[in-house]
């Protein structure tokens, strides 16, 4: 450091050195803000997505209850656990996927207004069937729980307060 302080003065000994630090040292800095803003960001991604998580969970848990006699009459006329659990999931799916199409399309038309209003970058086209993936296995996977409270619902249910 003290090297090339004195080549600094050597090459302009106008020149105020306020600081002496290495290139890594004032990267780090000029960054720092950044990767807080990041960790901000993953964090609020990461809330948002417990949250949707917790809404299937619970949509598809009231859904279970408003069916409890449909799944029982289902049991009883020879329908498998796996049948109500692919039932679940399957309907999951396509409403996810109605979703996602729908969020996707409005990603992309937001995107275009910012683009032309704004001059802001076009989203990169990797986060489309990247965050449809991770939306499809979250919803799948909170839909599991319910689901399976619903396959487990015995056939004597549907017979029952007739």
């Amino acid at each position: 450091m003290k090297s090339a302080l004195a080549a600094l003065k050597q090459l302009d000994p106008n020149r105020v050195v306020l600081q002496k630090r290495t290139y890594d040292e004032a990267r780090h800095a000029f960054f720092a803000n950044d990767r807080a803003m990041t960790g901000i960001l993953v964090g609020v991604c990461l809330a948002l997505l417990i949250v949707t998580a917790l809404g299937i969970v619970g949509l598809a848990s009231f859904w279970v209850a408003q069916r409890r006699r449909t799944i029982g009459v289902r049991r009883a006329l020879g329908a498998t656990r796996a049948n109500i659990l692919q039932y679940f999931q399957t309907e999951n799916f396509l409403l996810a996927t109605i979703g996602i199409v729908i969020g996707m399309a409005l990603a992309f038309g937001i995107n275009l207004f910012l683009m032309q209003h704004y001059e802001l970058p076009r989203l990169p086209a990797i986060y489309f069937p990247v965050g449809a993936i991770a939306l499809w296995v979250i919803g799948q996977l909170a839909v599991l729980g319910p689901a399976l409270r619903a396959a487990a619902v015995p056939p004597v249910v549907a017979t029952r307060s007739v």
